[in-house]
């Protein structure tokens, strides 16, 4: 932690995959609270007016000499850039990306002298408790049913990161759960709910995920630099939403869908497998039909992030105001044309 005696002025930030949803909350969060902040991206960065100001580096991730340049002049890393998929991957991607390229990052910032390295995770590294006794950061990982170069990459990324490359520079790991929130720009967690909005009736599995707000998740990022131990990681959640009671809170806000049906368990095993040789014909171009994919939405995905809430001083809106927020901004890009809203307020705050 931190001595009191410094000030984030003094702590210049590099936060790779800047111009993405998560790495764009925490690249703002961090210079609005006066850090000095380089954004590394591949592509130009959405700016909005009253955004503060950072410092963008156009490069690749995969190139050492665009890794060395943004690293020049700062103190701390936060990494959030990473190759996402529950699909094949037959080009090998998520290794270059996720692995290979986290190493030559984590070796630049110790040959640069960097102090502080943050590492944005997944719950996919993490496992799969119950309702009466949810998994922490301590559980056995036994997430088997959602394998894939996804979560292999990440949960390798993960060790060499937390291991410091022997030493020489731990990180810290952060694994958030559903991030949802306004400027998504792909969009990534939001596609998710615009289906949802976009759907009269909705016939869902019953498995289920923890949620966290945008803000709240990029709070914790910055607070990881000042409070986070070096070595260790952490479960960045939220309340936990089946996708059933997801999409009933999505409904509360659009009036879409108006009727939500369970898919019975038995169903599991055959779409799984028939995702997953659509998966291999496609050549993972399909990321939404996989295996990996299906098996998540019957997989209840019951974590607890205490520790996070407790060290970064984490506190969660209620999810149908995240919802809300995430929707509202679609609406806006044009993602949503037509689409009514209520405001929580007007609907009651729930769940």
């Amino acid at each position: 932690m931190w001595p009191d005696a410094l000030r984030p002025e003094d702590w210049p930030v590099l936060v790779t995959g800047a111009s993405g949803f998560l790495g764009g909350h925490v690249a703002r969060e961090l210079a609005r609270a006066g850090h000095p902040v380089k954004g590394l991206t591949r592509r130009p960065a959405e700016e909005r007016p009253g955004d503060p100001a950072i410092e963008w580096v156009s490069g690749d991730l995969r190139v050492a000499a665009d890794r060395r340049r943004g690293l020049r002049n700062v103190r701390a890393v936060v990494h959030t850039a990473s190759w996402v998929s529950l699909g094949a991957d037959p080009q090998g991607d998520g290794r270059a990306v996720n692995v290979e390229a986290t190493r030559g990052l984590l070796a630049d910032a110790v040959a640069s002298g960097i102090e502080r390295f943050v590492y944005t995770s997944t719950t996919h590294t993490l496992a799969a408790g119950t309702v009466e006794a949810p998994a922490d950061e301590s559980t056995a990982w036994n997430l088997t049913s959602v394998r894939s170069p996804y979560e292999q990459t990440k949960r390798e990324a993960e060790a060499i990161v937390l291991d410091g490359l022997g030493g020489k520079l731990p990180g810290i790991a952060l694994c958030p759960g559903m991030v949802i929130g306004p400027r998504d720009p792909k969009p990534t967690s939001t596609s998710l709910l615009l289906v949802m909005a976009r759907s009269p009736v909705a016939f869902l599995p019953g498995g289920g995920i923890p949620v966290v707000d945008a803000s709240v998740a990029a709070l914790a990022h910055r607070r990881a630099i000042e409070r986070g131990e070096p070595g260790q990681r952490y479960a960045l959640v939220g309340p936990y939403l089946s996708f059933a009671a997801m999409a009933r809170l999505v409904g509360r806000v659009t009036g879409w869908p108006m009727g939500i049906f369970p898919l019975a368990e038995f169903l599991e095993r055959p779409l799984v497998w028939t995702a997953g040789v659509c998966d291999r014909v496609s050549g993972g171009r399909w990321i939404e039909v996989s295996g990996a994919a299906i098996a998540g939405g019957f997989l209840k995905l019951y974590i607890k992030g205490d520790r996070a809430d407790r060290v970064f001083g984490l506190v969660h809106p209620p999810p149908i105001v995240s919802i809300f927020a995430a929707l509202e901004d679609a609406k806006r890009a044009g993602l949503a044309r037509g689409m009514g809203l209520r405001r929580p307020v007007e609907v009651g705050i729930g769940e």
